[in-house]
């Protein structure tokens, strides 16, 4: 991408602001404002007009790329919650243009170290997590049931391959008690994510070209994925900032667990108050919102029920655009703020659907001592299906 693609909205969108309050009454309340880094920082720079000051200072020869500015631009976990609330309708577009900046940023090696050490892993590795590829599937259950030539594949993500592995288990033997026969690939590499928000786009398309070179020589015409990060990857970002074209549908297991709800069946009631988190990258990245709170409302005895920020103004888990990496104590400040917003309406539970937002809340939930138990929703349903 180039920026010079985006020059008319980058103009528009600095004289704005709109987009960084929704809501509230005052300063002071949380719900008030939206954009994360500005409630952080506290100064319009930060903000998405702020960025974008900054940005159009730049394509017109006013200021240079520094690390400083660097600094500014990257302190956005990219999701997109001011375009769900941009006046002017330019939807993904603001988010395409930070990440856009952050390929400049990048090329110019002035983003932060930490990318840089992790991008040059994947493409050795093709993770992001500094494990070996040859360790990808150590996660995987030797009574597992795996086909080596069904037509649906089950793309794991390097989260669950590496870190928060009940979900990549759970999510086969949910797969196997429903009788679904699937792939994994042995070759599978990183879906290109991380690269994608922190600007290594070379090495993402790379990534893009080998995965689906490989899910068709397997003759996959169906890929499952239980992570939402790969979910709005493989679905979004390959045909869309690629513009690769591709023979394979792309699901997340929720839309596939919806889609045979009847053959859920429990064993015992939940009856626990339980709320659903929606990760930025299922849904306002990709308008994924009904599936995950079908299958919840499908437990016997649940009690569900929204946070105040839900579906589209959802606040974000704080995980996201490389913060956890590079602002590791926002990161978690930001998670410990969303999971307060479960606890204020009495939830026992928070559910999320996706690895990544699991993994900070987790952390947040130790950091902070908060009483609530997280869950993502294969291990729930895994946990008190028959």
């Amino acid at each position: 991408m180039t920026l010079e693609k985006f020059s008319e909205i980058v103009h528009r969108c600095f004289r704005c602001g709109y987009c960084k309050f929704t809501g509230g009454k005052t300063v002071d309340d949380q719900w008030f404002i939206n954009c994360p880094a500005f409630k952080k920082w506290r100064f319009e720079t930060f903000s998405p007009g702020g960025k974008m000051w900054l940005i159009f200072a730049v394509m017109n020869d006013e200021l240079e790329w520094s690390e400083s500015m660097a600094k500014i631009i990257y302190s956005c976990t990219t999701c997109g919650n001011c375009m769900e609330h941009c006046v002017f309708n330019f939807n993904e577009d603001i988010i395409d243009i930070f990440e856009a900046a952050r390929e400049q940023l990048f090329f110019q090696e002035l983003a932060p170290e930490k990318f840089r050490q992790f991008g040059e892993h994947v493409a050795r590795e093709h993770n992001p997590y500094m494990e070996g590829h040859k360790d990808r599937l150590n996660w995987l259950p030797k009574d597992a049931k795996i086909s080596e030539t069904a037509e649906v594949g089950y793309f794991v993500g390097c989260t669950a391959s590496y870190r928060q592995t009940q979900i990549a288990q759970d999510t086969v033997k949910i797969l196997n008690r429903l009788g679904v026969e699937f792939q994994i690939l042995g070759e599978e590499w990183c879906c290109g994510s991380p690269l994608i928000r922190t600007g290594q786009t070379k090495t993402a398309l790379e990534l893009a070209k080998h995965n689906i070179e490989k899910f068709e020589e397997a003759g996959i015409k169906q890929i499952i994925t239980s992570c939402a990060g790969c979910y709005r990857t493989l679905k979004e970002d390959y045909p869309k900032k690629f513009e690769l074209t591709y023979n394979f549908k792309v699901l997340h297991l929720t839309e596939y667990l919806e889609k045979n709800l009847d053959k859920l069946n429990f064993k015992e009631a939940l009856n626990k108050t339980v709320t659903y988190h929606d990760p930025c990258h299922l849904g306002r990245h990709a308008n994924l919102y009904e599936a995950p709170r079908a299958i919840l409302k499908k437990f016997p005895g649940i009690k569900f029920m929204e946070m105040k920020k839900n579906r589209r103004d959802a606040t974000c888990c704080g995980a996201g655009g490389g913060v956890k990496s590079e602002f590791s104590e926002w990161s978690l400040e930001m998670a410990r703020d969303r999971i307060l917003e479960a606890i204020e309406i009495g939830a026992e539970i928070l559910v999320s659907t996706c690895p990544f937002c699991n993994r900070n809340f987790l952390d947040a939930k130790r950091e902070f001592n908060l009483n609530i138990e997280i869950y993502d929703l294969t291990e729930l349903l895994l946990k008190y299906l028959i």
